[in-house]
């Protein structure tokens, strides 16, 4: 059994807890490279228009620390 990816940025499932490892998830907008949860990639593009200093960067993230 392959175990499904773990997103970066909240430690949860990709692309969600519901479905893991049932299709990719998001592409994180620090990098345009990182997988992110569907969730995470969702509030990225939040943070990203409503916030005039962006979305968090990596160093910022859950689960990093």
């Amino acid at each position: 059994m392959k175990i499904p990816p773990i997103c970066p940025r909240c430690g949860g499932w990709i692309p969600n807890n519901a479905t893991p490892g049932a299709y990719p998830g998001a592409v994180s907008r620090t990098d345009n490279q990182t997988e992110v949860c569907s969730e995470c990639g969702q509030k990225e593009a939040m943070e990203d228009f409503f916030d005039s200093e962006g979305c968090l960067s990596q160093q910022e993230w859950k689960a990093h620390g």
